[in-house]
């Protein structure tokens, strides 16, 4: 093979969304449509002791033989979002959309993994939460000047958007909340102490270490998913996925 057929079988093999609606068809998943890029990939509706129940799914795809990827950018609020959900792991082969083999794992079986990935984080949280408090006044010289008083444009080209308000979160205008010098009708207008500004400082530091927290595209090994998942074989794809949640949640029922 040259490095030329090499670079497109590489390139053919990272259409990622193909081998998840691959996946999705297979097993007879579904997707809710507008999910963004950090929801659930697809999702499984059953009937348990009497109630619907909807599983929520992350779908992992590999070549065969190899680990499976967990992304970009992976922390602390993922991994815990990702022990509550079911897992199917996918082996494909480059130009072939056809699963070569398929796992499931459920949250039990996929909770030593997810244990280990945050004891991982452990340090680097610890990190983001004491060294902003390091910050002094030599820091907030070199960062934003010895001033009496601080204006909104001193204080907005460190903290940016940061402070801006953000509906989704419940978080209010904390430009205008801190504004304990002069708390203006126009944001631009507002005015700031030496102890605020020194609290953008450790708020920018905070955002920014927790940003670096994460962790790049962490594998979860072939061989953890071979010993600690369960197979799911063909054709009867769906119908041996649904008997395998079914049997995962008689272990362990879903949280209500």
């Amino acid at each position: 093979m040259t490095l030329g057929e090499a670079q497109d079988d590489e390139k053919d093999f990272n259409q990622d969304d193909q081998r998840e609606r691959a996946m999705v068809s297979r097993l007879n998943l579904e997707q809710r449509p507008g999910r963004g890029r950090q929801d659930e990939d697809a999702h499984l509706d059953v009937d348990y002791d009497g109630r619907p129940v909807r599983l929520l799914f992350e779908l992992k795809s590999a070549a065969v033989e190899s680990d499976f990827g967990t992304g970009r950018d992976t922390g602390m609020s993922q991994l815990q979002r990702w022990s509550k959900m079911h897992f199917v792991f996918g082996w494909f082969r480059p130009r072939d959309n056809m699963p070569r083999r398929l796992w499931y794992g459920s949250p039990a079986m996929m909770r030593e993994w997810n244990q280990q990935e945050q004891e991982y984080l452990v340090p680097d949280l610890e990190l983001t939460m004491l060294l902003p408090d390091l910050a002094d006044e030599k820091i907030l010289g070199r960062v934003l000047g010895h001033k009496d008083v601080y204006t909104y444009d001193d204080i907005s080209a460190l903290v940016k958007d940061h402070w801006k308000t953000k509906k989704a979160l419940g978080l209010p205008n904390r430009y205008l909340e801190n504004a304990d010098v002069l708390r203006a009708r126009r944001t631009a207008d507002c005015l700031y102490s030496p102890a605020i500004a020194m609290q953008a400082i450790r708020d920018r530091a905070q955002y920014l270490l927790a940003r670096g927290s994460t962790v790049n595209n962490r594998k979860i090994s072939k061989n953890y998913v071979m010993t600690y998942c369960q197979e799911i074989t063909g054709p009867r794809w769906a119908i041996n996925l649904d008997q395998a949640v079914l049997a995962a949640l008689e272990a362990q029922p879903p949280e209500d």
